[in-house]
């Protein structure tokens, strides 16, 4: 009986594809081709189900030699899902300055080294300032003479001896001698070049002997305690990246980081639609400014949800997804075609809104060999 039925079978199903192929003359048009795929596709699933339902019925007549198609399961469990996009960043610091002297001069001492680290208002370089030490010092002498005029002069006048006149002009000269020596004083405090914070001196551009300017940089000192990325991001996702939203930085040769979003921007980019995020990284010592990093955002995060590897879900000539579930069939196991409606999909897992429960048994390896109805048998593990 079982090789009398399938020669039919076989025969009837090439008799339906050529129909529905309308014979050997083919359209060139890609409609009309994409209707004539559409309708072969129909008559295989058809011709699929009809081969497993005779297949089953002849396994009934002999049940002494029924083989069932073995195949693995997958039980179906709720848990946390989250879904991530990915940006490009870059890493950057506040603390990474040039360091330019206030004054111009010579430089006369290099106190630090490349690498070094240093503290805060620690003095890295200084820079000849004798001509204004001995400015300082004939200011210092005229000033001491003014002062001692305008203190007689003060007495005097306290005493309604001597002219206002000569009162105001002692006390305007010791005044303006003040203001001189204070502004010298200043400047020559200039002549020390100081870090504005505690790091480590990346690279010394001046030499000793050299004219040090307020337009050229002497030192350069970064810190890598406060670090941060920065990315731009599409302004599609300018309603779901919210402040605080948990963030993996990944940057290679690097372990990852979890962090989350410090600041996001209020302005879109005109030219490229795109709005900023800061993330911070702080204390990561394998970090350095400049270096690239990738920022995969949590834009979707869901607590007790049943979620299944994406491979395993399928399609129906109808374009509806659907799974295979198992139920007990004596000895056996039953497969049973259960609709279903997905959710979010990220790294090869996706949210199955309905059809499938916790605990739920679906079909895993073997789910392209099977049909709706289909009697089986799981493999021993």
């Amino acid at each position: 009986m079982k090789s009398v039925i399938k020669p039919i079978i076989a025969v009837a199903a090439i008799a339906l594809l050529m129909a529905s192929c309308g014979g050997p003359e083919i359209s060139a048009d890609l409609k009309t081709l994409e209707e004539k795929k559409a309708g072969i596709q129909d008559t295989l699933d058809l011709f699929k189900d009809r081969m497993a339902e005779v297949e089953l019925a002849i396994a009934a007549l002999n049940n002494d030699t029924i083989e069932y198609l073995n195949v693995s399961s997958y039980t179906v469990a709720q848990k946390t899902f989250d879904h991530y996009f990915i940006v490009q960043g870059n890493i950057e610091t506040d603390n990474a300055v040039m360091i330019h002297p206030e004054t111009q001069g010579l430089i006369s001492k290099i106190l630090v080294k490349e690498g070094q680290t240093v503290n805060k208002g620690q003095t890295l370089l200084t820079i000849d300032t004798s001509v204004l030490r001995k400015n300082i010092q004939e200011v210092e002498t005229s000033y001491e003479l003014a002062k001692d005029i305008f203190e007689r002069q003060k007495r005097l006048w306290e005493q309604k001896i001597g002219s206002e006149v000569q009162y105001l002009e002692a006390k305007n000269r010791k005044e303006s001698l003040e203001a001189t020596l204070s502004t010298l004083r200043t400047q020559a405090g200039m002549g020390s070049v100081k870090s504005p914070f505690t790091g480590v001196v990346d690279e010394i551009f001046s030499r000793v002997g050299e004219m040090g300017t307020p337009a050229q940089p002497l030192v350069r000192v970064v810190s890598l305690n406060q670090m941060y990325v920065t990315s731009q991001v599409s302004e599609n996702y300018s309603s779901s990246v919210v402040k605080d939203m948990k963030v993996r930085v990944i940057v290679p040769g690097t372990d990852t980081i979890n962090s989350s979003i410090e600041r996001v921007g209020q302005f879109i980019n005109p030219e490229n639609r795109t709005f900023e995020v800061l993330v911070n990284v702080n204390n990561q010592s394998t970090l350095k400014p400049n270096m690239y990093a990738a920022l995969e955002i949590n834009d979707i995060h869901m607590d007790s949800v049943v979620v299944v590897p994406s491979s395993m879900i399928q399609q129906d000539a109808q374009n509806r997804e659907f799974l295979y579930t198992l139920s007990k069939q004596g000895k056996q196991m039953k497969v049973n075609k259960s609709l279903i409606q997905t959710g979010p999909s990220y790294d090869a897992e996706t949210v199955v809104l309905s059809g499938l429960n916790g605990g739920d048994q679906i079909v895993d390896k073997g789910s392209r060999k099977v049909i709706d109805g289909q009697v089986v048998q799981l493999e021993s593990k």
